[in-house]
């Protein structure tokens, strides 16, 4: 009868004991042998947690101040006329992050009436066009700055070599201040 009684049990079978290392009889615990002195042995539960509890009571504050923040560039912008969009889309630019975008949606879902909701959503696809062509603007200007460097540079750099910087050799200077005359003034 106790045969039955085993083979039903929830246990697994007893496994045969770890081979013994000849001279290695120390236990360890947590990577630090369990026979060294009380002060290095790693206690999980003694372990204080002073600065996550710290920075947990900052974030909600932080988190808090950003929000009003989203919230008074928001009102800003809805308030504006389309020249004062501009101008506050463009100085504000950084601002329009993934938080911002989450923030709006979330006044568009905040707000029963369908005009209000309409009104948000004609704001977020202005910023958007705003932005969009900004980044346009900037994405031609940096292209038509590094044609103007490439034309600069052209001289100096000889296929397989590497740039010296700044260049020594005299020639090369006066062909550099050739091309563009402005730049070394």
């Amino acid at each position: 009868m106790s045969t039955a009684t085993a083979s039903t049990s929830l246990r697994p079978p007893p496994s045969p004991p770890p081979p013994q290392l000849a001279g290695s009889l120390r236990q360890w615990c947590w990577g630090i042998p369990a026979h060294s002195p009380p002060r290095r042995t790693f206690h999980a539960h003694r372990r204080r947690r002073n600065t996550l509890l710290r920075a947990a009571v900052k974030g909600p504050e932080e988190s808090f101040k950003k929000t009003i923040e989203v919230d008074r560039l928001i009102d800003m912008l809805r308030e504006a006329n389309p020249r004062e969009l501009d101008l506050i889309v463009v100085e504000n630019i950084l601002a329009f992050s993934e938080g911002f975008w989450v923030r709006l949606a979330a006044r568009i879902d905040l707000w029963k009436s369908d005009d209000d909701k309409k009104d948000y959503e004609e704001l977020a696809e202005n910023i958007m066009n705003i932005v969009d062509r900004v980044v346009h603007k900037t994405d031609e200007k940096i292209e038509q700055s590094t044609d103007v460097l490439k034309a600069i540079i052209s001289p100096v750099m000889h296929e397989g070599e590497e740039a010296m910087w700044p260049p020594r050799n005299p020639e090369a200077l006066e062909l550099m201040e050739k091309v563009n005359p402005s730049l070394f003034c």
